[in-house]
């Protein structure tokens, strides 16, 4: 992994603009004499990471962009009064048009134009998200349990947890400046003191914060934030996913209300494909994904079996290595972050099949980890495919 990938990756990056280059991350050059004769190389890790809380299988696999493409031009639709609109060739034609009219639809039972929902809008990422959870399927609330540590602490000692996040590290002695006793344990403070920690309004103080060599740092205007405050703000200003962790131990979470964990706005889901919206696609199981397309075909008119069949395909090429891979259990829906790293692995190295390039080295780091014996079969048909469509496939061994 560290010689073969890293000398095979930086090789063909070095054959990049400078400009382009800066943008990538880069490993340094291999620490070894002489490597020869060695192509572009890509990586598939043991561990790979999520790319985001929004991140599902479906997204991870890209077969939910085409299911939202399925549902956009093969769907059903329900008019502003109610009816459902049976599929149309018509309605796959408008999503096609340019400018206000495209996806613009007239109902056949009242008559009434409206606007059919595209693909972008079934996309919980962007304008498809539900408006109360911004696509995330769980609402998060502050659990004040969490804002204070060890009651048996003084503040001075660390009982705000709260307050134990970067950049706060001289709340106690604004809070003391407040009216707060920083010095007695925090069970001991009145409870007004205690609804300053919690409640206090945002005012500034002139503080005195003495440093560890003695020195004493002053302050004209230093800004209190209470608990609440400074978990919000840190959380509403960060971007690193470290820090985005640390801070989600002060919440707790719930299933979203208004979308009940669908991730996608509720008035999407009027739209049906076979008698299934697109959220109750996303929860089947990928291995019912080709029982579901025959659903599909089936229910559309003759005229549209083409555009179906364009459709239906390329979900199923994007489908099938991951069923070789014995990952057929999985849903759509499913939250990236709860795969383990063996799932994770298999879904890239699904995709990564699908790109069909060649001569390319592939350095996979112990590919069948968590791996059941009777999926390592598939594994090794995709070893093959990749060998037999012009690549080399390394493992790597610690």
């Amino acid at each position: 992994m560290g010689i073969l990938y890293a000398e095979g990756a930086r090789r063909y990056l070095d054959a990049l603009a400078t400009y382009t280059r800066r943008r990538i991350s880069q490993v340094g050059r291999a620490d070894v004499k002489e490597v020869r004769h060695i192509p572009s190389a890509l990586a598939l890790r043991q561990r790979p990471t999520v790319p985001g809380a929004r991140s599902t299988v479906g997204t991870m696999t890209e077969i939910f962009n085409v299911l939202r493409l399925i549902y956009s031009r093969l769907g059903s639709p329900k008019c502003p009064n109610g009816h459902q609109v049976p599929p149309t060739i018509k309605i796959a034609e408008a999503m096609d048009k340019a400018g206000a009219d495209m996806g613009m639809i007239t109902c056949p039972t009242c008559g009434v134009q409206f606007m059919a929902y595209s693909a972008e809008d079934f996309a919980f990422n962007s304008d498809g998200a539900c408006k109360n959870c911004e696509g995330l399927g769980i609402t998060k609330q502050l659990d004040p349990n969490m804002l204070i540590g060890d009651t048996s602490k003084s503040i001075r000692d660390g009982a705000v947890a709260a307050w134990r996040t970067p950049g706060r590290n001289f709340m106690p002695i604004v809070a003391q400046a407040a009216g707060v006793r920083i010095d007695v344990p925090y069970n001991q403070l009145t409870d007004k003191e205690k609804d300053i920690v919690l409640h206090g309004k945002q005012r500034k103080y002139a503080i005195d914060i003495p440093s560890r060599n003695g020195r004493v740092f002053h302050m004209d205007h230093a800004l209190y934030e209470n608990a609440y405050n400074a978990i919000e703000d840190s959380m509403a200003t960060t971007k690193s996913e470290v820090a985005l962790k640390r801070l989600n131990r002060f919440y707790r979470f719930f299933t979203c209300p208004v979308c009940h964990g669908t991730r996608i706005n509720p008035d999407r889901l009027t739209q049906l494909v076979a008698g299934k919206n697109i959220a109750e696609a996303s929860q089947l199981p990928l291995g019912k994904l080709p029982e579901f397309v025959a659903e599909i075909k089936a229910w559309l008119p003759d005229d549209m079996q083409d555009l179906a069949n364009n459709l239906t395909s390329e979900l199923l090429n994007q489908l099938q290595p991951l069923l070789d891979l014995g990952l057929d259990y999985l849903t759509m829906d499913r939250a990236g972050a709860t795969l383990s790293t063996g799932e994770l692995q298999r879904i890239q190295l699904g995709r990564t099949l699908r790109t069909q390039t060649t001569g390319v080295l592939y350095v996979l780091d112990e590919p069948s980890v968590g791996l059941h014996p009777d999926n390592v079969s598939g594994l090794i048909k995709i070893f093959h495919q990749l060998v037999d469509q012009g690549n080399s496939v390394g493992r790597c061994r610690s």
